[in-house]
């Protein structure tokens, strides 16, 4: 996946590569004054959003050792992030992919489906025939389902019991690290499943993510779309499909026409 770090570099490079396009502009538009023009272009939110990831990962990982408290609030973003472009690549190919009768079954944001079944279905929107197998008890699939199970839980946070955190206190000046679960035994604290999800060893406190979660994180998204492609055949990424932002220059029409 690319790094969204040359996205102005990438942008200009597809400006300079445009060959003009007339369109259907009256010749009732008020004419542009030279020099001027107008571009038009079709984005892609899964492009954007990784991208936007990525950025906020590396920052995460700048100001980690500047500060623990930065570098969790950056590492939040950048999963957040992560887990937005996995909903914003299935609806989009849904709709792109999917037979017309079927696509809105998943992609109708005023019906939305879980977005773990979404994943899980998408192939059967798609394809005429049968999909690629589907191993639910496989990786990447059980790891990409509790990241989706965490998302949720910030979302749907539940009552104050169920967002119990705790940390270790081992100066007297007042400061405390997060409690990692193979101290908590010999302090008497909680089960480790309870300060991390499984699967994947992500903290369920939010405060506790740090940028090595987050490398945990992009590597199991990878996995998945890897796995999902495989499933429809290639048809996800195929030709860049899922990242191509195309752009043309709309020229307006030459006095007369």
């Amino acid at each position: 996946m690319e790094d969204g770090n040359n996205a102005s570099e990438q942008w200009r490079n597809r400006i300079a590569s445009l060959e003009p396009v007339s369109t259907s502009l009256t010749t009732e538009s008020q004419q542009a004054a030279p020099g001027v023009g107008m571009i038009e272009t079709t984005f892609s939110p899964f492009h954007c959003l990784y991208n936007d990831a990525l950025h906020f990962h590396t920052e995460s990982r700048l100001k980690d050792h500047e500060s623990r408290a930065e570098g969790s609030r950056y590492a939040r973003a950048a999963l957040t992030l992560y887990l937005d472009c996995a909903s914003a690549l299935v609806h989009q190919a849904a709709v792109e992919l999917g037979r017309p009768e079927l696509w809105p079954l998943v992609a109708d944001p005023s019906r939305p489906l879980p977005l773990a079944e979404v994943w899980r279905i998408l192939p059967s929107i798609v394809g005429e025939g049968p999909a690629g197998p589907f191993r639910p008890d496989q990786a990447p699939w059980p790891q990409f389902t509790e990241m989706i199970a965490m998302r949720l839980s910030w979302i749907y946070p539940g009552p104050p019991g169920q967002r119990k955190a705790y940390y270790k206190q081992s100066n007297l000046d007042g400061s405390f690290e997060v409690l990692l679960p193979h101290e908590s035994q010999a302090l008497s604290g909680p089960r480790p499943d309870q300060l991390v999800w499984p699967r994947t060893g992500l903290p369920r406190d939010p405060y506790a993510l740090r940028p090595h979660h987050i490398d945990t994180a992009r590597k199991v998204l990878d996995s998945a779309i890897e796995a999902l492609d495989r499933r429809l055949y290639g048809a996800l990424t195929r030709e860049n499909r899922h990242r191509r932002e195309p752009v043309r220059r709309v020229e307006p029409p030459k006095a007369g026409n």
